[in-house]
């Protein structure tokens, strides 16, 4: 079967990004809406060799069956799409996520999915939420901010977000198309997080679970000298530790909503 079989998506939100607080967690967060006001669509499996030869003219590796192409780095996949009617590409990882809360995406043939979406490691922040593609400023000489693309990794009934490199192909790597209207609009998100309420958060964790620990177990098991002329040791040595912690453990940061037309924060 070398058609490829298209599915409508309606217009709609959905969620993407991670809301724990923690360092660990940081490259997927903060939790944010996203809005798609147009409708698409998507290829309802990943695109096989027949679908690709019959779609580019193109033979990956010589091969025609329907089985899902796995030989193609995300580089050759944007290269062997130049040119084909309608503008078919990888969906934005909004578009695959508002797919997925549609119930039209779901686990096969491949573990890996490819989205278009070339973002820097810093998390959702400046991330766009109407649908675009999220693809870094191209510096001087042709090279993108970033050279690895988003993917969706399945696990089980679920996915979890990955990457992987543009000159980097993997045997259970696959990718859908879509075939969609970028918007006119530029709804992002901040560009980062509110640095005075980051400030005052560790701060405080600093202070309740670093420092007042680190001066009563010295008030209670160290000498009277020791507290006068080691303060500042003591101080920095419960502010390292709180900021070990912050590796593993943090509060729930806030989630950013569509309120108005604008970004805001819950």
């Amino acid at each position: 079967m070398s058609e490829i079989d298209w599915i409508r998506i309606d217009p709609g939100t959905a969620w993407l990004g991670d809301e724990r607080g923690a360092l660990m967690h940081a490259g997927n967060g903060p939790r944010h809406e996203i809005c798609i006001e147009t409708e698409f669509e998507i290829s309802a499996t990943p695109i096989t060799f027949a679908q690709w030869k019959n779609l580019t003219g193109q033979a990956a590796a010589g091969e025609g069956h329907d089985t899902p192409v796995n030989r193609l780095t995300p580089l050759m996949i944007e290269a062997g799409l130049i040119g084909v009617e309608g503008d078919p590409r990888p969906p934005s990882e909004a578009e695959w996520a508002l797919a997925a809360k549609q119930g039209t995406i779901g686990p096969g043939d491949v573990q890996v999915e490819v989205l278009s979406d070339r973002p820097p490691r810093s998390g959702y922040w400046g991330a766009p939420c109407d649908g675009r593609p999220w693809i870094t400023p191209v510096r001087a000489g042709g090279i993108s901010d970033h050279t690895a693309h988003t993917t969706r990794v399945w696990q089980g009934s679920g996915t979890m977000r990955g990457a992987t490199p543009r000159g980097v192909s993997r045997p259970q790597m696959g990718f859908r198309l879509v075939r969609s209207t970028i918007p006119e609009s530029e709804l992002n998100m901040p560009n980062a997080p509110p640095q005075k309420d980051l400030l005052i958060r560790e701060s405080t964790i600093a202070l309740l679970i670093g420092i007042l620990p680190s001066f009563t177990w010295a008030y209670f098991n160290a000498s009277d000298r020791y507290l006068s002329e080691s303060w500042l040791n003591i101080a920095v040595g419960g502010i390292f530790f709180s900021f070990m912690t912050a590796f593993l453990w943090r509060p729930k940061t806030p989630s950013y909503s569509i309120q108005d037309g604008k970004m805001r924060r819950n």
